[in-house]
C-alpha cells in the first residue's frame, strides 16, 4: 500500500483503548532525528514502547494487541511545540480571525461580522491584525472601529500579542485619555493632538485589566481542550505553554490532567509575578509522567516587547523610527532576581527576549545567576531565552558559552522577513533569526511556533527552518539562506531538542523501549519530500501515551 493510502486505512481503525496493547505495523520508523528510517513494527503497552523491530516477534509477544496497518506511512518521535499558548489558541478559535486582513477597514468588517452573533452588550474581540500588511503600514485608529461597530466595546489583539487596538468605548471605560501617562514598559499611541489613537503597546495593555470581562474556569477549560485537540490534529504530542499562567489557569490544567482529559502533554509555565512565584515555590514542582500529562516546573518572564509593534528593546534606535529604542517590560534587576531565585529553587526560567538589548539583559541575568548560585537546584540549570530573535553578533556565542537554550520559532523569520531589516537596519539584521550562527557557537536550540501568533502546524516551522521561505516558496533561495538548518537539525528542534528543553530526554524525543509512546505519523516523508510540498504533508495519526488522539479521515468522509 502506498503512503498516500495510509489515511484511508486509518480511517477504518477504531481509536485505541487506553491501557490495551497497540501494535503499529507497516510503517517506516525514524527512531530519532539522527537515525535513518527503517521498516519496523512498534509494540506499545501501558503507554510505553515495548519494542521496535520485527513484526512477527511483536505479534508473538502480544497476540491480542490491537493492530494498525500504517500502509507505508512514516513514524517519528512525537513532535512537540516548545513555545505555544494554549489558552490563547483556544480563545483565538472563538474570536474574530484578523490574520491576513489587508486593511484596517477589512479588519473592522470581520469584527462587525463576529459581533452579529453576540449579544448587543458583549465585548467584541479579535486577533491577528498586522499593520505591516496595510497600505502605509501605519497603526490603526479607534475611529475605524467606531464606524464599523458604533458604540461597541471592541478589543483586537495584534498578531504578535504585544499590542491591542480598541474602540473609543473601551478607552472611555478604562479612563484612558490625553492626560494618561505611558506606564513603565508600555506605550499609548497618540494622535497629533495628544489624544489616544486606540492602540496600546505592551504594558499599556494592562490598563484594560480592570474593565475587560475575565475568563471563568469553564471558559478556560473549554479553550484549553479545543486548543489541545487542534494541536493533536496538527501532529503535536506535546506543547510547552509559554503563557505564564496564574493559579486559576494551573488549577484548571490540573483538573483536566487528573480527569485524563488532556489529549497531549502540557509543560506549563507560571507567571513571574512575585506572589505567584512565591506560592508555587512553596507548593513545589509538578512533573508529569506516564498518564499524567501535566508538568509545572518553569517560570515565564518578559524582558521586552515585539519587533512588529516596535516594542522590542534595542541597543540603538529603530531604523524606521529614530528616537525610539523599544521597551523593557520587566526591569533588569527584577530579571536578575528571578533568575537567581529560580536557579536556587530548581525551577527553570524562560525569558522572552526579542530585541538585541532585551537578549543582552536576559543573558546578563542568567550569567549573574550562575555566578551567585554556582550549583543550581535540580531543574534550574537549563535557562531559556524565548525567541532569541535579534541578537548582537558579539552576544551570539554567549548562548553556548553560558548554556542558555535558544527557544526559536522558525515561522517568525518568514513572517517578519518583509519588514525586519527596515526595523533594525542592514547591520543589526545580521544577528536576526541567526540559527546557524547560534549552533556554531554551541547553543542548544528548541523549536516552536508561538501559536496563535503563528499556526500551530509544526510542518510550517520545519519548512521555514530548512528553506527560510514562506509556504509559497518566496523568496527564491530563502531569506538570509546562510542561516538555514538541515532537515535533521530541523527535526531535532521539534523532537529531541524540545524534549531536552523540558527535561524529558530520558523518556521523550526518540522511539525506544521504555520511552513514552508518543508518536507522530505522516502520510509522506517530510525528510525527503520536495521542499515546496512539506507544508502539505498529511498528518495521518497522532499517538500520545499509547492512545490514538487524532487520525486523518479518508477523503470524502
Amino acid at each position: 500500500m502506498s503512503p498516500l493510502a495510509a489515511a484511508a486505512v486509518l480511517s477504518l481503525v477504531p481509536m485505541a483503548v487506553s491501557g490495551g496493547d497497540l501494535l503499529l505495523e507497516g510503517g517506516h520508523v525514524y527512531v530519532s532525528s539522527s537515525a535513518a528510517p527503517r521498516r519496523a513494527s512498534i509494540l506499545i503497552r501501558s503507554g510505553k514502547i515495548v519494542s521496535v523491530g520485527d513484526p512477527a516477534a511483536a505479534r508473538r509477544e502480544a497476540p491480542s494487541a490491537e493492530r494498525v496497518d500504517l500502509g507505508g506511512a512514516f513514524i517519528f518521535p512525537g513532535w512537540s511545540d516548545a513555545h505555544g499558548h494554549l489558552a490563547g489558541l483556544g480563545k483565538a478559535l472563538e474570536t474574530a480571525a484578523l490574520r491576513g486582513a489587508e486593511s484596517p477597514e477589512e479588519a473592522g468588517r470581520r469584527l462587525a461580522a463576529a459581533a452579529a452573533t453576540l449579544p448587543a452588550d458583549a465585548w467584541v474581540e479579535g486577533r491577528g491584525w498586522d499593520q505591516n500588511l496595510w497600505p502605509g503600514k501605519q497603526f490603526p485608529d479607534a475611529a475605524i472601529l467606531d464606524r464599523a461597530l458604533p458604540g461597541r466595546a471592541v478589543v483586537a489583539r495584534r498578531v504578535d500579542g504585544h499590542a491591542v487596538w480598541v474602540s473609543t468605548a473601551v478607552l472611555r471605560a478604562a479612563g484612558i485619555d490625553a492626560a494618561s501617562a505611558d506606564p513603565p514598559g508600555g506605550r499609548i499611541l497618540r494622535r497629533p493632538d495628544g489624544s489616544p489613537s486606540g492602540v496600546l503597546v505592551d504594558n499599556a495593555m494592562d490598563m484594560l485589566d480592570r474593565v475587560m470581562p475575565s475568563a471563568a474556569a469553564g471558559d478556560l477549560e473549554r479553550r484549553f481542550l479545543a486548543a489541545a485537540q487542534a494541536c493533536a490534529a496538527a501532529g503535536l504530542t506535546g506543547v510547552q505553554d509559554a503563557s505564564g499562567h496564574g493559579a486559576q489557569e494551573i488549577a484548571v490544567l490540573e483538573r483536566l490532567a487528573a480527569a485524563g482529559k488532556l489529549p497531549i502533554r502540557v509543560y506549563a509555565t507560571i507567571s513571574s509575578e512575585a506572589p505567584v512565584v512565591s506560592a508555587f515555590f512553596a507548593k513545589g514542582k509538578r512533573v508529569g509522567r506516564g498518564a499524567d500529562f501535566l508538568t509545572v516546573r518553569a517560570i515565564k518572564a518578559v524582558a521586552d516587547g515585539a519587533l512588529g509593534s516596535r516594542g522590542a528593546a534595542l541597543l540603538a534606535d529603530y531604523a524606521d523610527e529614530p528616537g525610539k529604542q523599544g521597551l523593557l517590560v520587566t526591569p533588569p534587576e527584577r530579571l536578575a532576581q528571578l533568575a537567581t531565585e529560580a536557579r536556587g529553587q530548581g525551577w527553570q526560567l524562560w525569558i522572552h527576549a526579542i530585541g538585541d538589548r532585551g537578549n543582552r539583559v536576559a543573558l546578563d541575568a542568567f550569567r549573574d545567576a550562575a555566578r551567585a548560585v554556582p550549583r543550581a537546584g535540580e531543574g534550574g540549570d537549563r535557562p531559556r531565552i524565548e525567541h532569541a530573535q535579534v541578537v548582537a553578533p558579539e552576544d551570539l556565542p554567549r548562548f553556548g558559552r553560558e548554556r542558555v537554550i535558544a527557544s526559536i520559532q522558525p515561522t517568525h523569520a518568514t513572517s517578519d522577513m518583509p519588514w525586519a531589516e527596515a526595523r533594525v537596519g542592514p547591520g543589526r539584521v545580521s544577528g536576526a533569526y541567526a540559527w546557524r550562527r547560534l549552533l556554531r557557537g554551541g547553543a542548544r536550540l528548541a523549536g516552536g511556533s508561538d501559536f496563535p501568533v503563528e499556526s500551530e502546524r509544526p510542518l510550517l516551522g520545519f519548512h521555514a527552518a530548512v528553506t527560510r521561505q514562506d509556504p509559497g516558496g518566496q523568496p527564491p533561495g530563502g531569506w538570509r539562506p546562510q542561516e538555514k538548518l538541515t532537515r535533521r537539525e530541523a527535526l531535532a528542534l521539534f523532537t529531541g531538542d524540545a524534549a531536552h528543553a523540558a527535561f524529558e530526554e530520558d523518556r521523550g524525543g526518540r522511539i525506544a523501549p521504555g520511552f513514552q509512546a508518543d508518536l507522530t505519523v505522516f502520510g509522506t516523508d517530510p525528510m525527503t519530500a520536495p521542499e515546496r510540498t512539506i507544508p502539505d504533508v498529511p498528518v495521518v495519526l497522532t499517538v500520545v501515551g499509547g492512545k490514538i488522539v487524532h487520525r486523518r479521515e479518508a477523503p470524502g468522509r
